[in-house]
């Protein structure tokens, strides 16, 4: 074997364990996104890291569960 085909087949055996490395990496990914409660944490972080996005997100939990409070008041009286 010359050192052509040896380097040829090096390269060969770095693409194959890359392309493995990837398909390793997208079935991962494929499951987290599969599962519900992940895709809630990861909501939650992404806003979480971005402060505007958690004061505009605070101030409309805070809304709507002022808006609740008042229609649950109106149905009891």
């Amino acid at each position: 074997m010359t050192e052509l085909e040896q380097l040829r087949q090096r390269r060969d055996l770095v693409v194959l364990a890359a392309e493995l490395q990837r398909a390793t990496v997208v079935r991962r990914l494929e499951r987290i996104e599969a599962n519900p409660a992940r895709r809630w944490v990861g909501l939650a972080a992404s806003v979480i890291a971005k402060p505007a996005l958690l004061s505009i997100g605070t101030a409309a939990v805070r809304y709507a569960l002022r808006a609740y409070k008042r229609r649950s008041v109106r149905i009891r009286h």
